[in-house]
């Protein structure tokens, strides 16, 4: 937007311009006085109003006072009379003019002096009023430059600090996301390690339980078996001993049933004759069929107790 222009300055040569031309005018018409004219009296009067006197106090009645005699009248003076000035000579009328040549020369010189002054100190008052709309300009821009650069700063710490407000949101939803899934992966963890500790429990269970029905069913075919053994021991055993013999004998067999070294005895009936009995008729027996359903770590080894009555009822 354009500044406005001051026209004080423009107004101010125009004034001291008019009172110059003035001034030349008046001194160009006025009339000088000649040295033999009557000079001007002038009587001033106040106009203030003459100030009322303040009122008299009544005095006492003075005492009357003896009449002195009369004074004589003084005797009038006769007045002179003025004298008339002779007319001015030649030479006095030209110094007179010369004078007021001289005075008119020094008036416009005057003139003229106080109109370059005035004109100067109107360009003085122009430059100055130039050179003064120049700083407010620049100091109305610095302060518009300053203004704009603190606008420009605070919408940067503005934009800072919401961009920092953004990051730190989106930091923290970053770490929730990142905490529940922690959280859900957590326990699905403990949802698997419970679920395969019970799955542990369970095949335990199952295990011991089949273990426990596979011992089971081992002992009753190991019981089997070594029913079907003393069945054929019985066979090869002469009753020649009494009932109350009994002795216990570990026989070590190979998988297809064969003695794998001598029968030994384990615990003794007390009667050698009666335990070499047992073993002979062991190993007359020889060889045992396998037992069908029963593991080769089952009936490797198998201990028997042989009494004479069992023997003898066969």
């Amino acid at each position: 937007m354009k500044e406005r222009k001051s026209f004080w300055p423009l107004a101010l040569a125009i004034a001291l311009n008019s009172a110059i031309l003035a001034a030349l005018f008046w001194s160009f018409h006025m009339e000088v006085p000649s040295a033999g004219d009557t000079p001007m009296q002038a009587q001033l009067s106040s106009g203030m109003p003459p100030v009322a006197a303040p009122a008299p106090q009544p005095k006492p009645a003075p005492k009357p006072a003896p009449v002195p005699p009369p004074a004589p009248k003084p005797v009038p003076v006769p007045k002179p009379k003025p004298s008339t000035p002779p007319p001015p000579s030649a030479a006095q009328k030209a110094a007179e003019k010369a004078a007021q040549e001289k005075a008119a020369e020094q008036k416009t010189a005057q003139i003229t002096a106080e109109k370059q002054a005035a004109e100067k100190r109107a360009e003085e008052l122009a430059a100055r009023a130039a050179h003064e709309k120049a700083a407010q300009r620049a100091a109305a821009k610095a302060t518009a430059q300053k203004a704009a650069a603190e606008k420009a700063a605070a919408e940067k710490q503005a934009a800072q600090k919401a961009a920092a407000a953004q990051r730190a949101a989106a930091l923290k939803q970053q770490l929730a996301k990142q905490q529940a899934k922690a959280a859900e992966a957590a326990r699905a963890k403990a949802l698997q390690q419970r679920m395969e500790a019970r799955a542990k429990l369970q095949a335990e269970a199952n295990m011991a339980a089949a273990l426990a029905k596979q011992a089971a069913e081992n002992q009753r075919l190991s019981a089997i078996f070594g029913s079907e053994i003393a069945e054929r021991v019985k066979r090869h055993w002469q009753p020649v001993f009494a009932p109350n013999l009994h002795c216990q004998v570990r026989i070590k067999l190979s998988p297809q049933g064969q003695l794998e070294g001598d029968p030994a005895i384990t615990q003794s009936s007390g009667n050698a004759q009666f335990d070499s009995a047992v073993i002979a008729a062991i190993e007359a027996a020889a060889p045992f069929p396998p037992p069908i359903g029963l593991s080769y770590s089952e009936f490797k080894v198998v201990n028997i107790v042989f009494s004479a009555k069992e023997l003898s009822n066969g």
